[in-house]
């Protein structure tokens, strides 16, 4: 390549190459497992799919509608269709947790993800996968989800699953010398 070229190419920006705008809705399906713990639905992407054995959330594109946003009237219904057609799973979208973009389609893709906690209607549904996936897990914690999905959807299955978790704790009360020595044992001992 002729350095002319090369430049060209360098200053080109990201925006530059889109040029197709989509939404997805995602389906973030928790139940309440034996235990009372708190459960998160997870697909596998099939060997066949464009994704090969990636995990993932029942997601899908909801290209409709005029407005943009999480009120959007046609969001909702396209986090159900995707759900049902995925998992075969009726659920009842409960509240909006975050959005995030990624881009695809070798850059000409940018898509906004729409995701929202989601409930079962029956509690007692049995998941049934589509060809896109072919297998599901029911994760309870955050380092499942560290092995298993990409880093966008595990800020939001952290959202939900450890939704008290903070970067920094602080202790409660003074600060005396003998929470500093606890701290220091607790964590660097």
């Amino acid at each position: 390549m002729n350095l002319d070229k090369y430049l060209e190419e360098l200053t080109v920006s990201d925006e530059d190459k889109i040029k197709v705008r989509t939404r997805c809705g995602c389906a973030v399906v928790i139940k309440e497992g034996d235990n009372g713990e708190k459960l998160l639905l997870i697909l596998r992407r099939s060997p066949s799919d464009h994704w090969p054995l990636h995990f993932d959330l029942p997601r899908g594109g909801c290209d409709y509608g005029k407005k943009d946003g999480p009120n959007d009237e046609k969001i909702l219904p396209c986090v159900k269709r995707e759900c049902k057609e995925e998992t075969g799973l009726d659920v009842i979208p409960i509240k909006f947790i975050d959005k995030f973009q990624y881009i695809a389609d070798n850059g000409t893709r940018a898509t906004t993800q729409y995701n929202f906690l989601c409930k079962m209607k029956d509690p007692n549904q049995k998941v049934k996968l589509s060809n896109e996936h072919d297998k599901f897990e029911w994760i309870s914690s955050i380092g499942q989800a560290e092995l298993f999905m990409l880093p966008e959807m595990k800020k939001t299955i952290i959202k939900v699953l450890n939704p008290e978790d903070r970067m920094v704790d602080y202790p409660e009360g003074e600060l005396t010398d003998d929470k500093v020595s606890e701290m220091v044992d607790k964590y660097f001992r």
